[in-house]
């Protein structure tokens, strides 16, 4: 198959992922073309910066049924795991992930669930980039946070703590029992920010943090695109919320993301079945 790697609309930390990404594919006895692609591949659906070009590539690709790969940032090991998704990077795209497990992944990626038996009692509302095709269909960020702040209140008076994307941030007004956490750069990192997940419980749109609080022994809510969905709660129960049983989440989860080296194999191009 011939791909067309959009190299030029990448982040800066893209070109690793980019040459690794290449070689791989080569290795697999594909080619690289600058046009008449069968498949194009991008770096991220925040359609923001550098990497605004991106939407319209995107939209043309789906609109004629063309695949998009999509490369980016992973949630599980920051900076050193990468997303390689099929048309989207969240629940709406195909990852490859539900099937040829390997049952020693996590252990390999150096990963574990952890048990949080002693959370705080206030609740984290961890929002996200509205410019990112995650985002798409929604409502703006700022309503979005009042909408789900009125859907807790019908089911409890706990403290409401509102995270604003650190590449988003809206005005949350000051009230009774909402308070707004700013986040803080991880000093030395690309672009890592620092977040505590010992909450009661975590909302969450379809991104990053939900993924991460069920991970570190948070129940979560979130929406049916998340890949945390399989082991979100309901809002109803969000004085009360519990986790199910997330080893076989879990296990397909880290099989959503991968080492530069592993995507340099083309291991990850190979599950996607293109």
């Amino acid at each position: 198959m011939r791909f067309r790697l959009y190299r030029e609309h990448g982040a800066m930390n893209s070109e690793p992922v980019f040459d690794a990404f290449e070689q791989g594919l080569l290795a697999l006895g594909h080619t690289v073309v600058n046009h008449d692609s069968d498949v194009d591949v991008i770096w991220s659906v925040l359609w923001k910066g550098r990497m605004a070009p991106n939407a319209a590539i995107y939209e043309s690709a789906r609109i004629r049924n063309k695949p998009v790969i999509i490369l980016e940032v992973g949630s599980l090991i920051r900076g050193t795991t990468w997303k390689v998704s099929l048309n989207h990077t969240n629940a709406l795209g195909f990852q490859g992930h539900e099937t040829d497990l390997d049952e020693s992944r996590p252990s390999k990626l150096g990963l574990s669930l952890r048990d949080n038996a002693t959370r705080k009692p206030e609740i984290l509302l961890a929002l996200q980039n509205q410019d990112s095709l995650q985002w798409q269909h929604q409502i703006p960020t700022a309503d979005w946070v009042e909408q789900k702040i009125a859907e807790i209140r019908q089911y409890t008076d706990r403290t409401v703590i509102v995270r604003p994307h650190p590449r988003s941030i809206i005005y949350v007004p000051i009230r009774k029992d909402v308070y707004c956490e700013r986040p803080v750069r991880v000093y030395g990192t690309y672009d890592d920010y620092d977040i505590d997940y010992d909450y009661h419980c975590v909302v969450n749109y379809n991104s990053g943090p939900s993924m991460q609080a069920a991970i570190n022994g948070t129940p979560v809510i979130c929406d049916s695109t998340s890949l945390a969905y399989p082991v979100s709660s309901l809002m109803k129960t969000i004085h009360n919320p519990v986790l199910p049983d997330r080893e076989d989440w879990f296990l397909k989860l880290t099989h959503t993301e991968w080492t530069l080296d592993e995507i340099a194999t083309g291991l990850p191009l190979k599950r996607l079945q293109l």
